[in-house]
């Protein structure tokens, strides 16, 4: 097991040229991560390098740079909007996700992670919901097996701001049932801690439920009121705990952190001594 944290490629000023990912990439090798997550979530902008004509040429420059520095990626995250919505799907949003998994497959990634979608306002949510998503995730699920990279769905919370009273796949299972319908070992799942944080005091059964499922996670804390993507230990989440029941589990993939308040506007100095406390954590945490 390894440490890995977010490159976010789409937030940097002119990210359609990757070779200005050169010095975060070097930054973070010499921080002591050199295994990589990196988010298209942003990459959906139409004027983003994942929307441009040249896509799989700007994927390929990013992972032969990726290479020459010594970063490896073993998971990823794919763009997402709510499929299961009246309006329902959107072709072009979805060729930009095709896109994402393709690039995660050049980086070497070996899971790239999805949100599932809910159906709120439908009678029966749950059996509506876990509709849309099979039909949704299924031909994702064959591409990938096509690239050699799985897709682990990630379970939500029941954020405030959502249109309904609980989401799909807030519970462990029903992302089990969901992940289980595809009968693929090129399907998984990937457990973020804040977002469980948000729905239970104890995560430890979730874990256990999910057992061999899990591929990959999401590592922060919070307060259990609002995902606020804190460094551990600035939460209210019981690592320690945690840490043995993923090794009960026998997961094996990476401590992956979802750190996002860590501003890019802070000065380089201020922003690497907080990634150092991030990093000196997980090693704390990979010590459990």
């Amino acid at each position: 097991m390894r440490l890995s944290t977010t490159l976010n490629p789409f937030i940097l000023p002119n990210c359609e040229k990757p070779e200005v990912c050169r010095a975060e990439l070097e930054n973070y090798k010499n921080l002591g991560f050199d295994v990589l997550d990196c988010i298209f979530c942003n990459g959906v902008d139409k004027n983003s390098p994942l929307a441009a004509d040249n896509w799989r040429q700007w994927g390929e420059t990013l992972a032969e740079l990726s290479r020459k520095i010594g970063i490896t990626y073993t998971q990823c995250h794919m763009p997402y909007y709510n499929f299961a919505a009246p309006d329902g799907i959107d072709t072009e949003f979805d060729e930009l996700v095709r896109r994402s998994i393709t690039i995660a497959s050049m980086l070497g990634a070996r899971w790239i992670v999805g949100h599932p979608a809910t159906a709120w306002g439908e009678a029966n949510m749950p059996k509506a919901s876990a509709k849309a998503n099979i039909a949704y995730f299924s031909p994702l699920v064959d591409l990938g097996q096509k690239l050699g990279i799985g897709i682990a769905i990630e379970n939500m919370a029941d954020f405030k701001d959502w249109p309904g009273p609980r989401a799909y796949c807030a519970t462990a299972e029903e992302l089990c049932e969901l992940t289980d319908s595809f009968r693929s070992e090129y399907a998984g799942i990937c457990w973020d801690f804040g977002h469980a944080n948000l729905m239970y005091k104890d995560q430890n059964p979730c874990l256990r439920t999910i057992g061999k499922r899990l591929r990959a996670v999401h590592v922060h804390d919070n307060h259990g009121i609002n995902d606020d993507h804190l460094p551990v230990f600035f939460g209210t989440i019981k690592w320690e705990q945690l840490m043995q029941t993923l090794r009960e589990i026998g997961y094996t993939g990476e401590l992956s952190f979802e750190v996002k308040r860590i501003p890019i506007t802070l000065p380089l100095e201020m922003r690497n001594a907080q990634w150092q406390y991030v990093h000196k954590c997980g090693e704390y945490l990979l010590s459990l």
